[in-house]
């Protein structure tokens, strides 16, 4: 699958420039190592409308970082070496002057492989694939830093989930979840996503019997916090979970929520999840939603299921 880095910006626009999130690492007694060697790209970056490093660059260094607080631990002495192909990265902006608000979406999509390190022998190999949203007042529609700390905000998310579901799915690791160190409230706020909301660390463990204070939240006033809430139910989808999203749900009004809810049926799959959000695509009226709709169908589904505990 060749890269594909599209941004919906409009003409005239300055490069973006991805940032890596700002990680504090964490110890862990007999620590497991994983290592990430850097990404390979299976096409020219050229036509990016990034700025340099680019997308490879910066998603490794994101997922290194991420995995550094982790404090990742209960895998083999040696740890692990990972090597990755980007197949994908996409940005998805919607500006609504109607509205005054700006959703982006991001995209990316890894095939790694991992083995132990040293020897390299083989211990997982698979797909990984990365979905975030974020959204913010631009009442300008055409308000570039907002869209620049947008584009921040839901690569940091993008990075620290696919860390997550790596270390935790992929080579059935152990860890904490990762902080974030800020300077200050406002750069938290500012350069946070959904994972740095209250029900963040429940999100990132994959427990579902730590995800109870977030299940008594799905019906929150506040939107935020319902998006934090259905993202705990997102992390913990996967195709052999079982689902924590209730018997029947309702698509929230909110557009950054109905992202979170239809990624966790994304990332459950199976015939019946597939079959809830080819419903939706037929009645969606956000265009980067039902985007994501189709994008999230034509693959089957985006989730991958635990790997048994390696030797």
């Amino acid at each position: 699958m060749a890269l594909v880095a599209l941004v919906s910006l409009g003409c005239g626009r300055h490069l973006l420039s991805l940032n890596a999130p700002n990680i504090a690492p964490s110890d862990a007694r007999n620590p497991t190592h994983v290592d990430v060697e850097p990404f390979v790209v299976r096409s020219p970056e050229r036509a990016a409308p990034f700025a340099a490093p680019g997308p490879a660059a910066v998603l490794a260094a994101g997922i290194r970082a991420e995995l550094d607080g982790r404090a990742l631990r209960a895998g083999p002495a040696e740890g692990y070496t990972v090597r990755c192909s980007l197949d994908r990265f996409a940005i998805r902006s919607r500006q609504s002057v109607l509205d005054g608000e700006e959703l982006v979406l991001v995209y990316a999509d890894l095939s790694c492989e991992a083995g132990r390190r040293g020897t390299l022998a083989a211990a997982w190999r698979g797909e990984i694939r990365g979905r975030s949203a974020a959204t913010a007042p631009n009442l300008l529609g055409n308000d570039a830093n907002t869209t620049q700390r947008l584009v921040d905000r839901a690569l940091s998310d993008v990075s620290r989930e696919m860390a997550s579901d790596l270390a935790l799915r992929a080579l059935a690791l152990a860890g904490d979840p990762s902080a974030r160190v800020f300077a200050d409230e406002s750069q938290q706020h500012s350069a946070a996503g959904l994972d740095d909301e209250v029900y963040g660390p429940a999100a990132l463990q994959e427990n579902p019997k730590g995800a109870a204070p977030a299940l008594r939240a799905l019906g929150e006033r506040d939107a935020a916090t319902r998006a934090a809430a259905w993202n705990v139910v997102a992390m913990a989808s996967g195709t052999d979970d079982a689902w924590l999203g209730g018997s029947s749900m309702k698509l929230d009004e909110d557009p950054i929520v109905r992202f979170v809810q239809y990624k966790a049926l994304g990332r459950l799959g199976g015939a019946s999840a597939l079959e809830q959000l080819t419903r939706a695509s037929g009645t969606e009226g956000d265009p980067l939603l039902a985007e994501f709709l189709r994008d999230t169908i034509a693959t089957g589904g985006i989730g991958m299921a635990r790997s048994p505990a390696c030797p």
